[in-house]
């Protein structure tokens, strides 16, 4: 018997649709239950009498039934029998269409999202000879869609959008979304939005306050920059990609939040550097309450845009910016093996961008937003904006002692290697040619350490003399480092962050070696 839940084999490898062939008649077993006519009620019906059909692949004769069953059955007098009913294409979910149609060792695609009356897929390869059939499939099948489009390559243009092919339907993308009680519109050929982060958005915007002021650096059309402005919080919203920043302007018009956000067409490092800048020191000079949040959604690039901080502010504006630290939201990307964190791997990236480690005061929270793709995830980090971050006062670290070899590169998904001297050596740090300058500058300094005598009585313990010998040791090496700093600081005036990248690491080298050389 051919069973209701799969339609014809004839169908079986069809790359243009035919709804035609897949009527079938099949032979169904039902109850005939006595049953009452109510108005405007249509039981599928025979002779006034209720028709059940029952699923042929668990009962097939009455002999199938359980005695019990039986003797209920024949009791309320419920007749068994068979029918034949004709189905067709209508009658099928798409699921048990296109798994009818492709190769038996073909996957259905059953991954999809929805964006207004837009169906966007994600098709692999082998499922490409029947991508015009799928996209059909899905356009009858789901309800309110009219078109259906597919991902043909990564994003990884400057905007982060990606060629799209419409596989069905008509040829309009731009849709209007309702999220978290708010409306956007966007042409969603032009603009990057993922239905996969609304619960993301909410939460976050969660956390913040009606004072509160969040600077979203990369704010697409708006879906953490709207929501926010709804709550009353002001909001400078950017983005470098001109149909993002038409949109937004556009979004915030619809929801009527236009008071409280201003909006900016510009590239994150300059919004930062400006605007940021700006708007942050005038708070602090009217001593004006409330949290800053800086937003960094763009999870495949943010973490290089992490510089930007080290070289913006003197020194009395940190001092006025640190009174209360702005809080940093950063996504990125990691990849992953099996069994290791995600989010302690994303630590570890944001801290090898910092050059310093994140305290558990600084640190905030590390959330687990989504899988991505295989062996990939999205991690948001979230943690302040401290002084050691924007004076670079903590030296680089020399090591992350990690589990399975750490890559840094391969955890950020970069097809790039390491050589295996430098892994050996360090896993981050990699020679340049500034860096081996500075060194070279800080060997007076060390040749001068090597001439201090410190071994001397070294068995003489509480000895007066080697006390007062020590003492003016430590006075002339301060005044050798000193004088190091000096010069090393005045020549690094035109690149200030690397150069006190390496002025603390040659005062690492210098008290490695002092502590070597004392035996006391």
């Amino acid at each position: 018997m051919t069973s209701l839940l799969v339609p014809p084999e004839s169908v079986r490898g069809m790359t243009c649709l035919d709804r035609a062939a897949f009527i079938t008649t099949v032979e169904l077993p039902f109850l005939k239950v006595h049953g009452i006519k109510l108005t405007n009620i249509i039981p599928v019906s025979i002779d006034n009498e209720t028709i059940i059909y029952l699923n042929p692949l668990l009962i097939q004769s009455f002999e199938d039934f359980v005695e019990d069953e039986k003797k209920q059955l024949l009791e309320m007098n419920n007749q068994f029998g068979t029918t034949k009913i004709i189905l067709k294409y209508d009658n099928w979910q798409s699921y048990d269409i296109l798994r009818a149609i492709l190769p038996k060792e073909i996957e259905v695609p059953t991954s999809y999202s929805i964006i207004g009356h837009i169906v966007h897929l994600n098709l692999r390869d082998i499922h490409l000879p029947y991508k015009t059939i799928i996209g059909q499939v899905y356009l009858d099948t789901i309800p309110n869609v009219r078109t259906v489009l597919n991902k043909i390559n990564i994003i990884h243009t400057t905007f982060r959008n990606f060629t799209l092919e419409i596989l069905a339907g008509d040829k309009n993308t731009i849709a209007t979304v309702k999220e978290n009680g708010c409306i956007y519109e966007l042409d969603f050929s032009q603009v990057y939005w993922n239905p996969r982060l609304s619960t993301e958005h909410k939460n976050l915007i969660t956390f913040m306050k009606p004072n509160d002021v969040l600077y979203d650096v990369f704010a697409g059309v708006g879906p953490f920059a709207i929501p926010a402005a709804c709550k009353g919080i002001k909001v400078f919203a950017n983005d470098l990609n001109p149909e993002s920043y038409k949109w937004l302007q556009k979004n915030i018009i619809i929801n009527k939040v236009k008071r409280n956000i201003q909006c900016f067409n510009m590239d994150g490092r300059d919004f930062l550097k400006t605007i940021f800048k700006t708007d942050i020191l005038n708070r602090r000079a009217i001593n004006q309450s409330g949290i800053e949040h800086i937003i960094m959604n763009l999870p495949a690039l943010a973490i290089e845009f992490l510089d930007v901080f080290f070289d913006s502010f003197n020194e009395n504006e940190i001092k006025q910016i640190c009174y209360q630290p702005p809080i940093i939201h950063l996504y990125c990307f990691v990849k992953t093996n099996k069994g290791e964190n995600a989010c302690k791997l994303a630590q570890l990236l944001i801290e090898e961008k910092l050059g310093c480690t994140l305290t558990s005061n600084s640190l905030l929270d590390l959330h687990y937003v989504r899988n991505v793709s295989s062996n990939k995830e999205m991690i948001r980090i979230s943690f302040l904006l401290a002084k050691n971050i924007l004076m670079g006062e903590e030296p680089a670290m020399k090591k992350l002692k990690m589990e399975n070899n750490f890559d840094i590169y391969k955890i950020m998904g970069k097809n790039k290697k390491l050589q295996k001297k430098q892994m050996n050596k360090n896993v981050f740090k990699v020679a340049t040619v500034r860096s081996v300058k500075l060194k070279a500058k800080a060997q007076k300094v060390m040749i001068n350490l090597k001439k201090l005598d410190l071994k001397k009585n070294k068995t003489i313990k509480k000895n007066t003399d080697k006390t007062v010998q020590i003492d003016q040791q430590f006075q002339e090496l301060r005044r050798e480092v000193n004088k190091s700093k000096l010069k090393i600081k005045t020549d690094a005036k035109q690149n200030k962050k690397k150069k006190m990248e390496n002025i603390a690491l040659v005062q690492t080298d210098i008290t490695t070696s002092l502590v070597d050389k004392m035996q006391i």
